[in-house]
């Protein structure tokens, strides 16, 4: 898709259009690292391992959560709001 952009890009005469192409290409390849799928899948391991801790985090905090609305709503009812 890289390369079909920049072609694209090169065979607009709209200066507009080719700026746009332009910047797309350059997205696209500050998003994938380069195209270097070493430094690649090393962010995206990274990426997803920081998303696993957080889920993780959060299912420790569940219970916890649970026990004190559970404990809350027999001494009184939760406030509601509209």
């Amino acid at each position: 898709m890289h390369s079909r952009v920049l072609a694209s890009a090169a065979a607009t005469r709209d200066p507009q259009r080719r700026e746009a192409l332009t910047l797309f290409a350059e997205n696209l390849a500050r998003s994938f690292y380069g195209f270097e799928p070493d430094f690649f899948q090393q962010n995206v391991t990274r990426i997803v391992d920081d998303v696993v801790s957080v889920i993780h985090a959060s299912l420790e905090l569940w219970p916890t959560l649970v026990e004190i609305c559970y404990f809350h709503k027999d001494k009184r009812d939760f406030h509601s709001s509209r």
